[in-house]
């Protein structure tokens, strides 16, 4: 059993609550309850993969740590081991069921061990109630379950926290169960007001995938009155401590001067088009909010000390707040308020997705809502490769990559400093970035030598944007555009970062085409990009999410997430390597370190377009400092991969088309 998934169990035991929303806030029924007293059929062993009938919610443990490996569905795919299977809906356990990684022609029936019956008790003497606290003794590993529904809140240690409900505890060490263990408090556990029960989000709409008719408001302005109400205030995003949201621009007999962002806890926010600030990233981001009728509470990249302060306002992961919005003129008229928008936080970990619809995965699809998705292994067994490199040749592999990227040598973004070889459409260049190890691939980053200057395109000689030099720096792309593209999926790589100062080492998701029309939207999901000194701050790893304004055509951004390294030091330090990986689904983008969940973001600005995998390495930019070039001890930079792999499940496997 890997480190990472010790690591994601214990956290269970200090998280009890991180199970409960999925009940809360999901709205439709996940499965059906099915009471049954008589023998059932077994669960069977195909090599390495565990089924069982549909007649019940059926859970997998380790037969030694009583740790889950996967619940719900009909089948479970393991390593070779000893395994509980159990049917939480009717109690009965399947034990030491063996697995091996060798198929059998005919499947064993494993006899069912019937687990004694307990009586729900009136007064546990084993398990007690204080409050929002169910206790029990250190006597086996426990777990408690939603009497209901049989979800799980929390297992371990020895106590949980939960909302007033009626719950079962049952110690997996001895089969043991306590059913039908009331916790009344006249609250809900000590969190959150809980959300009454709703309907599924509803899915986006497929003719307007991405929000750009409910940009317009079709009231009319009543001269000398207030500008109209602002309508369509709508969820685009929600993390872990940010939410955007979006509305249609007021109209106004007159001039609409500022929108009035009002939170339910009292924070008051002001967007405005009149609005300055002296960094030139702050100010683009308070034209982005004006010309788009957006924000972003809170862009701590851009505004954590500045204007709207989000080191004091930022919202608490696992929250809920309201929102409305006015609009008012330059008269100093305000409009009525909008209609209230709703936005739950995700806690930190494993925050439970509510049920939502999506016209790209089908009716019945609950993958995000019923899985742990926390620690890539718990899920991953449900994912086939469909593209992979070792990286165990000698040479970048054609058919697989181009050494240039879609935008070729057109234009530099972000004030980088480096050029990117194409090795294969300039062979003759006179520098190659890419060697290989025999098992693994290296991009090297170099200053331009003189007698190379000559070959550098004319794009390298135009003053650049943030008065940096252009072209100081050789280097290396890859990228799969016209080789593989898909939608949804899984994507993974396991490099050694540069810890170089100027280095930053880049690992990401990008569009094929940016879409057309109401289409338009141009995604992109930095899976790391990592700074080998960044003069901003510390050295984490960061995650970012980039999509484009259907109407404006503008590049709308997340906040710069970041991770530290939990145990201490950098993700560079002593030549480590580390798999950092993207889940994307439909509306859900979750980012993983070393097998582990340190983000994610949810709701319909996520892409739905082909997107295609890019790594490269970067030389000096508008945010890595320049590369010393006097420092000859700092050359080569380097960014080594091992691998990257990207899986899909069958729901969109049709989706990943190779070639050009």
């Amino acid at each position: 059993m890997n480190h990472a998934f010790i690591v994601a169990v214990k956290n269970k035991s200090v998280l009890p609550f991180k199970r409960r929303r999925l009940v809360l806030l999901s709205t439709a029924l996940l499965f059906s309850v099915v009471g049954s007293n008589h023998l059932q059929a077994a669960p069977t062993v195909a090599g390495n993969v565990i089924s069982w009938p549909d007649d019940g919610w059926y859970q997998v443990q380790d037969a030694t740590s009583y740790e889950s490996l996967c619940q719900g569905g009909s089948s479970c795919t393991l390593s070779a081991g000893t395994y509980n299977v159990i049917n939480l809906t009717t109690g009965m356990r399947f034990e030491a069921i063996s697995v091996s990684d060798t198929p059998v022609v005919e499947p064993p029936v494993v006899p069912p061990v019937v687990p004694p019956v307990v009586e729900p008790p009136t007064a546990p003497t084993t398990v007690t109630v204080e409050g929002s606290i169910i206790s029990w003794p250190a006597d086996g590993w426990y777990q408690v379950q939603d009497a209901e529904f049989f979800r799980e809140f929390c297992q371990g240690g020895t106590s949980c926290e939960v909302p007033d409900g009626t719950y079962n505890i049952i110690n997996h060490t001895n089969g043991k169960r306590f059913n039908g263990i009331v916790v009344s408090t006249g609250g809900n556990g000590g969190g959150n007001p809980i959300p009454p029960m709703a309907g599924p989000i509803p899915s986006p709409n497929p003719s307007d995938p991405f929000g750009s008719l409910l940009e317009q408001d079709s009231e009319a302005s009543v001269a000398g009155g207030p500008p109209t109400q602002p309508k369509n205030l709508r969820l685009d995003l929600v993390s872990n401590d940010w939410a955007e949201f979006s509305w249609a621009p007021s109209n106004d007999d007159g001039e609409v001067v500022e929108y009035t962002i009002y939170r339910s806890d009292g924070v008051i926010y002001r967007v405005r088009g009149d609005q300055t600030d002296p960094s030139s990233g702050a100010q683009a981001e308070i034209e982005k909010f004006w010309a788009t009728t957006s924000f972003i509470d809170c862009n701590y990249t851009r505004f954590d000390s500045r204007l709207h302060k989000c080191a004091e306002n930022s919202p608490t992961p696992g929250s809920t707040y309201t929102y409305e919005v006015t609009a008012v003129d330059n008269n100093g008229l305000e409009s009525a308020a909008s209609e209230p928008l709703t936005i739950s936080y995700f806690e930190e970990i494993d925050a439970p997705v509510p049920l939502y619809k999506d016209f790209y995965k089908g009716g019945d699809d609950t993958f995000a809502n019923d899985t742990d998705l926390s620690v890539v292994n718990l899920w991953k067994g449900g994912f086939d490769l469909v593209f992979s490199d070792e990286f165990n040749g000698d040479a970048i592999d054609p058919i697989k990559w181009q050494t240039g990227l879609t935008w070729g040598d057109s234009r530099i973004i972000n004030g980088e400093q480096q050029y990117f070889v194409n090795t294969q459409k300039d062979s003759d260049f006179g520098y190659d970035p890419f060697t290989f190890t025999g098992e693994s691939m290296i991009i090297n980053a170099v200053p331009v030598p003189d007698e190379l200057r000559g070959n550098l395109p004319p794009v390298c000689d135009e003053a650049d944007p943030s008065g940096l030099d252009r072209c100081e720096f050789l280097s290396g792309a890859l990228s799969t555009h016209d080789r593989f593209q898909f939608i949804y999926g899984y994507t993974e790589g396991r490099f050694k970062v540069s810890g170089a100062p100027g280095a930053l080492s880049s690992f990401y998701l990008y569009h094929r085409y940016a879409g057309e029309g109401v289409n338009h939207h141009a995604p992109e999901i930095d899976i790391v990009e990592y700074l080998g000194e960044n003069p901003f701050g510390d050295e984490d790893a960061f995650q970012t999410y980039h999509y484009g304004d259907p109407n404006t055509k503008i590049t709308r951004s997340a906040p710069t997430m970041a991770y530290e390294k939990p145990d201490g030091g950098t993700y560079a330090a002593d030549g480590e390597w580390h798999t950092f990986g993207v889940l994307w689904e439909p509306q859900l983008v979750i980012w993983y370190i070393d097998g582990v969940e340190v983000k994610r973001l949810f709701g319909p600005q996520v892409s739905r377009q082909p997107m295609t995998v890019i790594n490269y390495l970067v030389a000096g930019s508008g945010w890595a400092p320049t590369p010393d070039i006097t420092n000859q001890d700092l050359f080569p930079l380097q960014f080594e991969a091992d691998y990257i792999r990207v899986y899909q499940r069958d729901a969109f496997k049709g989706t990943a088309k190779f070639g050009p």
